[in-house]
């Protein structure tokens, strides 16, 4: 599994930790090009500076098609 890290910009509405994950898992299946798959956040982190969120997850490593832990 890699680890990345994406950016989640909010726009004025408060988010709670369970929107923050639902956003981190989808646009990491969506980067991915996953339909399922397991999506592990490992932290998510404010940036205040920035005013921005950034969730850092691993996703299985995929290869032909498949990921590497459906065997």
């Amino acid at each position: 599994m890699k680890l990345s890290a994406l950016v989640i910009h909010v726009d004025g509405r408060a988010m709670d930790l369970g929107d923050l994950l639902a956003v981190a898992r989808a646009e990491a299946r969506r980067r991915h090009g996953f339909k399922g798959g397991r999506i592990l956040v490992k932290e998510i982190l404010y940036v205040p500076s920035l005013d921005v969120y950034v969730a850092l997850y691993q996703a299985p490593d995929v290869g032909g098609g498949r990921s590497e832990e459906a065997g």
